[in-house]
């Protein structure tokens, strides 16, 4: 199956600034059995590429002079085979797996979780049956906190997603993530496309979901909203800690008045080819 990819980002601002640089995290990360056929990501300004500690892609995109707007887009086709139930990454990780279990950002944990975790700790140190475990808890996640736009933001964190009961894929995912280091299970936010047969092609935004390490295994993901682990229709764009580490467009701006306003827009579509 081919599926076609159109992300815009638009930033408008209320005021002219003199300087923007905006850091984008749109380079996939293909799996096995998955193939990009073709990417172009463009945007305004002058662009420099780089590879950040996590291994992801990124490309900034600097602008200077009074300007208005700025506009960034990335489009292509990616492609898989097969009908694995997972996906597998051949990519070396950067990091140990240890290094997963930093508790902080917006995946932070404290006691507050451990009422929702009690029945899974005593499964924790068990390897032979942390996949089973890990199946469990991104349901139980998707029982404890519900999908639902438009009840946080990008500072959410997993503690406050989890008191509310209700959130978007981010939220879910920090709290699949903050779950899993409060039971010593080395976990990572991702970033991604998730192409769904018959879903409206304009979904409006991209995706996101959690890896944790199995040993033998390495990094496997999860979805708590669909109740699945990601194979061939998922394209994994970056990782992190947390959302804000591998946001698709994060950006910063000098030359406005302080408190000027900016909007911004999103728009991903994703499209069925062959």
């Amino acid at each position: 199956m081919q599926v076609a990819v159109t992300h815009v980002t638009r930033f408008a601002f209320r005021e002219p600034v003199r300087h923007s640089i905006h850091d984008v995290r749109l380079t996939p990360r293909p799996g096995e059995g998955q193939r990009v056929l073709s990417w172009r990501l463009r945007g305004s300004g002058r662009r420099a590429d780089w590879t950040d500690g996590h291994g992801n892609g990124v490309s900034t995109f600097s602008v200077t002079g009074a300007h208005g707007e700025v506009v960034i887009v990335a489009e292509g086709v990616y492609a898989w085979e097969g009908d694995a139930a997972w996906l597998r990454y051949p990519d070396q990780d950067t990091l140990p797996p240890i290094y997963w279990l930093r508790n902080g950002g917006l995946a932070r944990h404290d006691s507050t979780l451990d009422a929702a975790i009690a029945d899974f700790a005593g499964r924790a140190g068990d390897a032979g049956a942390r996949v089973p475990l890990l199946h469990d808890l991104m349901r139980r996640v998707g029982e404890l906190v519900r999908y639902r736009a438009g009840v946080s933001d990008v500072e959410t964190t997993a503690l406050d997603a989890l008191r509310r009961g209700e959130g978007v894929r981010q939220d879910q995912a920090h709290v699949f993530i903050a779950c899993c280091r409060r039971l010593g299970i080395p976990a990572r936010y991702v970033s991604g496309y998730h192409y769904v047969e018959g879903a409206p092609p304009d979904a409006g935004s991209s995706n996101a979901w959690a890896e944790a390490h199995v040993d033998g295994l390495g990094w496997v993901g999860f979805d708590p909203v669909d109740r699945q682990s990601p194979a061939g229709e998922y394209l994994k764009l970056a990782i992190g800690l947390d959302y804000a580490e591998a946001a698709p467009v994060t950006g910063r701006r000098v030359g406005a008045t302080a408190g000027a306003e900016s909007t911004m827009s999103v728009s991903v579509t994703l499209r069925r080819v062959d």
